[in-house]
């Protein structure tokens, strides 16, 4: 049997775990305030370099490093 436990706060949540054996667990969970991108498993973050963005990827199913290049072609422009 699996055990949900959701932290809706910042606060750790004690969870006592009590199986069928009659034994029983004591855990602490705790939100974590040092996340990084590359921990996520839908981020690749692997040769990063400065100035790129995060780009979706449909083939890979991730958010991938890329260097995003905009052209502009058409500028209208008003009176002044």
């Amino acid at each position: 049997m699996a055990t949900i436990v959701t932290v809706i706060n910042n606060a750790a949540t004690n969870v006592t775990l009590k199986p069928a054996n009659k034994t029983s667990a004591s855990l602490v969970v705790a939100p974590s305030s040092n996340i990084s991108l590359g921990t996520l498993t839908n981020v690749d973050v692997a040769n990063v370099s400065n100035g790129q963005s995060l780009v979706f990827s449909s083939i890979t199913g991730k958010f991938e490093a890329r260097t995003v290049t905009v052209e502009v072609t058409n500028i209208i422009g008003g009176s002044f």
